[in-house]
């Protein structure tokens, strides 16, 4: 029970303040209508502000919940960008590690190469070291040779009649013997050779196969007597003009030695040789007379040509062995092509010989003498000619060497001759070419003593005055050249500076010169023009000249973007400045340092202030303009279309030659011509004006023809 009011009071105690908001507020006596409305007004105003407060957090909720979102997106995508930046930057790191690699496998590469290099030079030296004493020490070597050989000369078949042994010949026909007259005359021989020969040291030796063809002629006169049975008369034969040509072909081996002396040798030996049977052929005349019993005295029965009829060869002896001689000289100095220097060839290793090519073939030119000291006649005993019974005429021929059975022959062959050796290659020892000598070059600032990036350097051999090195190309890693022993003269160039030359001297093989040629830097000068009162750039033409000249020793045109020129003046002389611009006072200024930079400002002509415009030309006495006044004329046009606020006039002066008002004319015509030119090329007629003044402003006299042509001018009024 007691339990049960302690929950009764304590429920009492909280439902009182509910129970009492619950409860309608009493309405006070008196209250109005709009009393109401206005209270009911304010509740809505408190609802509505509740309801847009509730709107307002539910949107910052909104808000908050789309910013979360928005930086949770921002997070992902910046651990994604982290993510990609680590890969890049692992992959970057991994890119250097690969060209860290690929460097220093090059530089390994570029390492290795260069030992090589090294190594072949060392060798290079130290095969010619061993050559060098190979020359001090040489040792013989053999070498063979196969020639081809061509003969041509002087050839004679020298025959020796041996006398009959009763002095006379019988039968159908006689010849008398002790009246017999010969006379020998040779002729032509020529010959070919296939030949080995084996050179050792200086001696030499050499055999194969030898062809020669021999011709020869002799002259011949005799006597024969013939009997003519029947009538008992006696027949006299004169032979005193009876030619015999000879031929004989001879294939031999010859068998030679001798010996070889720088570019002289001479070989000694024999040859011996079989003939082919070969023919002869004779032409001449013959005196016929008779002495018959009938008559008194003898008669002619006249001259015959010889019927040349032939009946015996010539048959020769097996085998014919002569005596040779040979002396001559080696062309090889002459004739033989050298081996061009710049070519590149085989590979080979010490002690042996080159690949066969040009330089193993070899030209001999030589003085021979051969002579057969065997008698090579074999032809059978017969009468020189022979006759018919009833026949006066010789009816058959037979060669000389046949009128006896003894009659002896021998061969004389002389003459130059020509051969190709064929050098056969071996491992025998070849000279050793001297290892080159080199010279490393590299062009410097002489101030800064850097490297220039790109210089141009030529080297000339001081002695003979040739070029050693043709102009090239010198980075700043430098140039290594190959160089032959001797005095040299290297030439170096770069732009913006002095040539500079350096002399050296390559005194032994396979050693490296570095030359180092220091520039000196050129000053150059620069000109920036500008107008005096607004500060812009100013595109104008500009002349330096040297003191007490005229012309102009430089041009320079100013650029339209920074109004700058630049030149360099060579060191010694002084220059001035000379500006003379279009709508600008004329600027003369000395040029104090030919390094300078200058910030030249022209002062702009003002209204009012006149001003002749140079080198404008018209045809005599007419107001065309003639073409060499473009320049002029552009610059005009320029100088208006820079300055668009100016206005001018144009004003035409003339000389006082003529009449007065031909001069006014022509001044007028002249400068509305100007005018037109203007407006063609853009410029408003509204700035301009043109006046011709005749011959009444002179600037200068009319007496002289200098005169006359200073007051033939254009002039320009800034209005």
């Amino acid at each position: 029970m007691h339990n049960i009011l302690i929950a009764t009071v304590i429920l009492s105690l909280n439902c009182a303040p509910i129970a009492v908001y619950a409860m309608p507020e009493p309405v006070p006596a008196g209250q109005t209508d709009k009393q109401k409305a206005a209270e009911k007004k304010k509740r809505e105003q408190e609802k509505a502000k509740a309801q847009k407060a509730k709107e307002k957090e539910k949107a910052q909720r909104e808000k908050e919940k789309a910013a979360a979102a928005k930086k949770k997106e921002a997070d992902k995508k910046k651990a994604v960008t982290a993510k990609e930046n680590a890969k890049k930057q692992e992959e970057r790191e991994k890119a250097a590690e690969e060209r860290a690699k690929v460097a220093e496998k090059r530089a390994e590469e570029q390492a290795k190469k260069e030992a090589e290099t090294k190594a072949k030079e060392e060798k290079a030296i130290r095969d010619y070291e061993k050559y060098q004493e190979s020359l001090e020490n040489p040792k013989t070597e053999a070498i063979s040779y196969f020639n081809l050989g061509f003969r041509a000369g002087y050839a004679a078949m020298m025959d020796k009649i041996a006398p009959m042994e009763n002095g006379s010949l019988y039968g159908a026909g006689t010849l008398n013997q002790s009246n017999a007259l010969q006379q020998l005359r040779g002729g032509a021989g020529a010959g070919i050779d296939f030949t080995y020969s084996l050179e050792y040291g200086h001696f030499l030796f050499e055999t194969g196969l030898d062809c020669r063809f021999l011709n020869s002629t002799s002259d011949y006169g005799f006597t024969a007597k013939r009997i003519d049975k029947n009538y008992n008369a006696e027949y006299y034969y004169l032979f005193d003009d009876l030619s015999e040509t000879r031929n004989m072909l001879e294939i031999g081996l010859p068998l030679m030695f001798g010996a070889q002396f720088d570019k002289i040798y001479f070989l000694l030996g024999a040859k011996v040789h079989y003939g082919l049977p070969m023919g002869y052929s004779q032409k001449g005349q013959y005196d016929v007379t008779v002495k018959d019993p009938a008559f008194i005295d003898p008669y002619g029965m006249g001259i015959y040509d010889l019927n040349g009829q032939t009946k015996q060869q010539m048959v020769f002896k097996q085998p014919d062995i002569s005596a040779a001689a040979e002396i001559g000289l080696d062309l090889d100095e002459w004739l033989q092509k050298q081996p061009d220097p710049k070519a590149k060839k085989a590979k080979v290793k010490p002690g042996e010989r080159l690949p066969f090519g040009q330089e193993h073939i070899h030209y001999r030119v030589s003085l021979f003498a051969e002579y057969g000291v065997l008698n090579s006649n074999a032809t059978p005993k017969a009468n020189p000619v022979e006759f018919a019974a009833d026949k006066v005429e010789v009816q058959n021929t037979n060669t000389m060497l046949a009128m006896n059975g003894n009659t002896v022959l021998n061969n004389l062959f002389v003459g130059a001759k020509f051969a190709i050796q064929f050098e056969v290659p071996g491992k025998t020892a070849r000279p050793v070419p001297p290892p080159p000598a080199y010279a490393i070059y590299s062009v410097v600032d002489a101030e800064t003593n850097q490297p220039l990036p790109l210089a141009l350097v030529e080297t000339q051999n001081t002695k003979t005055g040739k070029i050693a090195l043709r102009e090239k190309q010198i980075t700043p890693k430098g140039l290594r050249q190959k160089h032959a022993l001797g005095s040299y003269t290297a030439t170096a160039k770069a732009e913006n500076y002095y040539d500079g030359m350096q002399s050296f001297d390559i005194e032994n093989v396979g050693t490296t010169e570095y030359i180092t040629i220091a520039l000196r830097h050129r000053p150059v000068l620069r000109v920036r023009v500008t107008n005096k009162e607004t500060g812009m750039v100013i595109p104008a033409t500009i002349q330096i000249r040297k003191s007490g000249a005229e012309d102009p020793a430089y041009s320079l045109a100013t650029d339209s973007v920074n109004g700058s020129a630049r030149q360099m003046l060579k060191e010694g002389p002084k220059y001035s400045l000379h500006i003379a611009q279009m709508g600008y006072d004329t600027l003369d200024m000395a040029i104090t340092n030919i390094g300078d930079s200058l910030n030249v400002q022209l002062t702009p002509i003002k209204k009012g202030e006149v001003f002749i415009v140079k080198n404008l030309f018209f045809a005599t006495n007419k107001t065309r303009i003639l073409k060499t006044s473009e320049e002029a004329l552009n610059d005009l046009y320029m100088y208006l279309a820079r300055n668009p606020q100016v206005r001018i006039r144009i004003i035409g002066h003339t000389d006082s030659v003529g009449k007065d008002e031909a001069n006014q004319k022509l001044s007028d015509g002249r400068a509305n011509e100007v005018m037109k030119d203007l407006i063609e090329r853009g410029i408003s007629a509204d700035r301009l004006e043109a006046e011709g003044r005749g011959e009444s402003q002179p600037i200068d006299t009319n007496d002289t023809e200098e005169g006359r042509q200073n007051n033939r001018r254009v002039e320009i009024e800034i209005l």
